[in-house]
């Protein structure tokens, strides 16, 4: 109460705390108070109240926000005589409605960014994360907020978007492949999708000792991530530092930064589709080529096959040196067309091919010489095969593939010369190393390392080898190549690795789950061995339609000791059976042939004219010849072109093994 004096006549304990930390007081003057804060409210407000006046204002005393209620009390005619007045320590229900209204204002710009991210143009999104990440970043007073995505192989972190406030140092550029070993501790609450939230880094565990000095050392006093989850994989993550002052983030908010992580990965992962829609439409355009090639390789490769068994004849009968130097440089540059031609059609190849269990040595000894050819004069080829290597499950065609990828990615890696070297060997995973990669599994494997001198690779670029399309050929490159090695070794349920250092060349690594208690399957480069290719005057009918190449083979095949009957087209084929007097005993036939396929005309000579031992020549890749029924179980086939050697080793083991299907 407060009469007109300004005389204070009462006040509970309290109060009287308030007032002058003391408790007890019967009355007080007013300006005998000790609280020089509750003197200047009694001045500036018991006086508008003496005068009839009822009000509420707020007052900050100590740190604490308080209401200060006035009413008059008045005589029994109506006068003011004095003031009662109610001091309400309201600093709890003060935070709390604050906090809830951050809270709504914060759900409200999730809300609009969300809304935002729904309608943004694949190309705007880079720049609306950039937005995003400095509205969130502002409104929560933080000093710098980021993403970070996993490289492909699950080997390091990339520091992509980022945003800073002002005065503080950007460190984007000096995050580039983070390698997840530096941060185990870290990565393993992220592989388990939790939330790392650090208000203090000085309080980190000290199982994560390295996480906190690297933190310390870019001056993070607090930190949050949120884990971004696409699928099944961790992706990356979202994350707040704060470098100024710590902050602790409400469970509130963190839940909806979990909402924004999600927003953030499926746009990236939109973006990343629309991206890959563009690069598959010229990936498209290169399988267009190889379909093209695939149109004329059955032309191209009867000219190659006439080309180089000419110049292995005409060589036997040379005798100038000069005259046999021309003819060796047809030979080779015959080959390097052959070999250029198989690769073009394995760019648009798309069969499926059944996983077995190899002998990694054998398949590298056995593509050795090809390798060889692939890398040219400047590069010399090395071999370091183990002893007692483990075996492995994988499609031998893939297998090969990876090989001569990486062998390609080499030679390119070095255009004035080097050494590539190839190694294998048996590795057990231990955890430590599992804990390098996201989704590997420990246990016993076989590695492939290939190590070239060549120029190496950037960190930046290190990062994004795998990834498809991806290259630094300009035009010269597809970037399918390490690519198609990463998905060919990861659907065998092994994973790839590299090494690098700018100038200091590169090493990959193909890590295969070793395989117990089965059996190689043999290689398909170990042809096998013929004692004699020459013919016992068996009688071989020939049918192509290429002129050239079809008197080339009778050629070769009557020079060793055949008698030849030959065909242009199949129903020309069935006449000669039916002139022919005497038995055929073999029918060697183009795969692709106008009137009906090679494959109808061995069914009609088998039936009508008892002719059961086949082969097929043909110069189209293995998915054409497939649908022609050619590929099947104890069929033979000679690849276009062919050598003469090739060609008389083939008759040879189909006449000598039996009928053959057809």
């Amino acid at each position: 109460m407060a009469a007109r004096s300004v005389l204070i006549q009462y006040w509970n304990n309290e109060g009287a705390l308030v007032a002058r930390d003391t408790c007890g007081a019967e009355s007080l003057e007013l300006s005998a108070s000790a609280n020089e804060r509750v003197l200047e409210l009694a001045r500036n407000n018991v006086r508008r109240a003496l005068n009839g006046e009822s009000f509420t204002v707020p007052a900050h005393i100590d740190g604490r926000l308080f209401e200060l209620s006035l009413r008059p009390l008045r005589t029994q005619t109506g006068q003011p005589s004095g003031a009662a007045s109610v001091l309400v320590d309201v600093s709890d229900r003060a935070r709390l409605e604050e906090e809830l209204s951050e809270r709504v204002a914060f759900e409200r710009l999730v809300s609009g960014l969300s809304s935002h991210f729904w309608s943004i143009r694949s190309d705007e999104i880079d720049d609306g994360i950039h937005h995003a990440l400095a509205q969130i970043g502002s409104f929560a007073s933080v000093d710098r907020a980021y993403i970070f995505r996993f490289s492909s192989d699950g080997t390091t972190m990339i520091n992509t978007h980022e945003w800073c406030a002002e005065g503080v140092e950007p460190q984007i550029d000096n995050l580039q492949a983070v390698p997840i070993e530096a941060v185990p501790w870290w990565t393993e609450r992220l592989r388990k999708r939790e939330t790392i939230h650090v208000p203090r880094v000085a309080d980190l565990p000290e199982e994560a000792a390295g996480e906190r000095d690297i933190l310390e050392a870019q001056d993070i006093l607090s930190v949050l991530v949120v884990p971004m989850v696409h699928g099944q994989s961790v992706v990356g993550f979202l994350g707040f530092d704060a470098v100024r002052a710590p902050k602790a983030w409400p469970i509130g908010d963190i839940v909806l930064l979990r909402m924004v992580g999600e927003m953030f990965v499926a746009a990236l992962e939109r973006k990343r589709a629309v991206e890959l829609e563009a690069q598959l439409n010229q990936a498209r355009s290169i399988e267009n080529v190889a379909r093209l090639a695939g149109g004329v390789a059955h032309d191209f490769n009867n000219l190659l096959a006439v080309v180089l068994n000419c110049s292995t004849i005409l060589r036997r009968q040379l005798l100038d040196p000069e005259h046999i130097q021309f003819v060796d440089d047809i030979y080779e540059s015959a080959k390097r067309a052959a070999d250029l031609t198989r690769h073009l059609l394995q760019i648009g190849r798309r069969g499926v091919t059944e996983p077995v269990v190899l002998d990694l040595n054998t398949i590298v000894v056995g593509l050795a010489p090809l390798l060889s050819r692939t890398l040219g004069e400047h590069v010399e080829l090395a071999t370091e095969l183990g002893v007692d290597v483990g075996l492995v499950r994988i499609g031998l065609p893939q297998f090969e593939q990876i090989l001569v990828n990486l062998t390609v990615n080499a030679r390119d890696a070095m255009l004035r010369g080097g050494k590539l070297e190839i190694r294998t060997t048996n590795e057990h995973l231990d955890d430590r190393h599992a804990r390098r990669f996201l989704d590997v599994k420990p246990g016993p494997h076989v590695v492939l390392s290939v190590k070239d001198t060549g120029s190496g690779m950037t960190p930046e670029v290190a990062a994004r080898a795998f990834e498809p399309f991806f290259t630094t050929k300009g035009t010269r490159g597809t970037g399918l190549g390490l690519s198609t090695v990463y998905g060919i070794v990861k659907q065998a349920g092994g994973h790839v690795a590299l090494t690098t250092e700018p100038g200091e060349g590169t090493t990959v690594f193909v890590y295969l789950p070793l395989i117990e208690d089965a059996t190689a399957v043999p290689s398909s480069r170990e042809p096998e061995r013929i004692a004699s290719p020459l013919g016992r005057g068996e009688t071989v009918l020939v049918v192509e339609d290429s002129a050239s190449l079809r008197l080339l083979v009778r050629g070769v095949l009557t020079a060793n000791r055949y008698r030849v009957v030959d065909a242009e087209t199949p129903i020309d084929a069935l006449s000669v059976c039916q002139r022919h007097g005497g038995a055929i005993d073999l029918l060697l036939t183009d795969v692709i042939l106008p009137q009906m396929s090679g494959k109808e005309l061995a069914s009609r000579a088998r039936d009508e004219y008892g002719i059961h031992r086949v082969l097929y020549m043909s110069g189209y890749d293995d998915d054409v010849v497939a649908h022609q029924g050619v590929l099947e179980p104890g069929t033979h086939l000679l690849q276009k072109p062919f050598l003469e050697a090739d060609l008389l080793r083939e008759v040879r083991r189909v006449l000598d093994g039996g009928a053959g299907a057809s």
